[in-house]
């Protein structure tokens, strides 16, 4: 059944996105008894289909709209061959012989010219040339310098070969290809990246140096012609996931929710189009397994407001529906016995430069804010955690304590951050940044962190929902009235 659907979605997605018709026909000598199948590119997310081309007089013709440039397996009476059909051609004729398609073949049409080129590149550089090759090459490369050089080499082969091509390559072709070459050396570094940070077992993603990605940035990933290229869609998806590193200097998210939820927050800042669309149904498909339902629900509805979304939001429907239809791990609060609760005590600055400690909190339920002057979602929820507190009762405000530690590293700094941000609450420094005594203790690895303590001084929820959470309120009002 799933196959089935992955058809479905094939043929009504290059409907919508403006896939260009490319003619497929042909002539094949001798006894031509039996219809062709065509195995056709993959489309973006992955979906491919099959299709019986009819054989009718020694002669075959298809209108074909294809998702995605890339490879088209042909079969014919038990041989089979693989022609390369790239978006922007209108056509490829054939010409062979009934049993011998994997024999020679004649190839007429605009897009015969590239077929041969990219034959002929992969028998060259197609293992190189690829994204499971930059996958395996990062994960063994000892430095970045290493992978940076190795791939920009491949690079460089690719496009020599295309340019010294005895064959006629389109003007539009060669250039989508010189990015497309591009994109693979660029995403070469972010693989790195991610494949290092993945193996390592320190806090911290690995950096790469700014001048070699200095070309990159959002309105590059917002040129959705590029699409077609497989190279630049996986790109993309690691521009975001880097970029939402960075806003954390770095520091490794706590799990896969927290570091989509971001995500989600800088592309809808960011992206626009087709690119936004690409990238929400790609990590939609993608991360419906690791993370809560109630963000997938918030991402799929965001997707539906862009214009022109609806192929794109009825793949997601129809591929998670369980998860989207899912509940969120309810958050239960606990209060049965001091053995249901952890309690931790930290000791901070107050803005007066004495200490105090969490447990003289006792008796006031806690939402613990753990932030930075320099984090940047920090600073996106203070707005809404005073709008929540404007909502609750003046009993409720009496038995909740809003309280806010700062990892800086320097009072002037925290003091100045406050003060410019308006931060109402309780307020506390633990000096360090990711080596300070609340990360330690609390087991903080990305921030903003929140936690919520009972009036016992016990911990309720070590990984607390943020004040833009509805959640929130209600657990809070909960345990005040208690």
């Amino acid at each position: 059944m799933r196959s089935a659907i992955s058809l479905l979605f094939a043929f009504v997605f290059v409907g919508i996105v403006g896939a260009q018709d490319l003619k497929l026909s042909g002539q094949i000598s001798g006894r031509a008894d039996e219809n062709i199948r065509a195995d056709f590119p993959q489309d973006w997310f992955g979906n491919s289909w099959q299709e019986q081309i009819p054989v009718s007089g020694n002669a075959f013709s298809k209108n074909v709209a294809l998702p995605a440039s890339g490879w088209l397996k042909l079969t014919y009476k038990d041989k089979d061959r693989k022609f390369y059909l790239w978006k922007g051609a209108s056509s490829l004729e054939l010409e062979f012989e009934a049993d011998f398609l994997d024999g020679d073949v004649k190839t007429t049409g605009d897009a015969s010219a590239i077929s041969k080129f990219m034959i002929q590149l992969n028998e060259k550089s197609g293992s190189q040339f690829s994204l499971k090759w930059l996958e395996e090459q990062a994960k063994d490369a000892s430095n970045i310098d290493a992978m940076e050089m190795d791939a920009f080499s491949v690079r460089n082969d690719v496009v020599h070969a295309m340019e010294k091509f005895e064959g006629s390559l389109s003007a539009d072709f060669q250039t989508a290809f010189k990015n497309h070459a591009g994109y693979y050396y660029f995403l070469s570094l972010f693989k790195f990246s991610e494949a290092k940070t993945s193996a390592s077992m320190i806090p911290k993603a690995t950096e790469i140096p700014k001048v070699l990605i200095e070309n990159l940035d959002w309105e590059r990933m917002n040129r959705s012609e590029e699409l077609d290229s497989e190279f630049f869609r996986e790109l993309l998806l690691s521009y975001v996931r880097y970029e939402a590193l960075e806003q954390y200097d770095f520091m490794k998210f706590a799990d896969r929710h927290s570091a989509v939820q971001e995500e989600f927050n800088l592309a809808r800042e960011n992206l626009k189009g087709l690119s936004l669309q690409f990238y929400l149904t790609k990590t939609l498909l993608k991360e419906a397994k690791s993370v809560q339902p109630s963000l997938l629900r918030q991402m799929k509805e965001y997707l539906e407001k862009t214009e022109g979304s609806e192929v794109f939001a009825k793949m997601v429907v129809d591929s998670i529906s369980d998860q989207l239809d899912a509940k969120d791990e309810e958050v239960v609060v606990v209060t049965q016995t001091e053995a249901d609760h952890t309690e931790i005590d930290v000791e901070v600055l107050d803005e007066s430069g004495k200490t105090f400690k969490l447990s003289e909190l006792k008796g006031k339920v806690v939402y613990l804010d753990i932030w930075a002057s320099w984090c940047g979602p920090c600073r996106q929820q203070f707005p809404v955690a005073k709008a929540m507190k404007e909502e609750l009762s003046k009993k409720e405000k009496k038995n909740i304590e809003f309280l806010y530690i700062s990892i800086d590293n320097t009072e002037t700094v925290w003091k100045k951050a406050i003060q410019e941000l308006g931060i109402e609450g309780k307020h506390g420094l633990s000096k360090g940044g990711w080596g300070s005594e609340v990360t330690s203790k609390f087991g903080v690895s990305s921030i903003p962190r929140y936690l919520i303590f009972d009036k016992k001084g016990k911990v309720v929820d070590p990984n607390a929902p943020r004040p833009s959470d509805p959640r929130t309120i209600e657990i809070l009002r909960k345990l005040a009235a208690q």
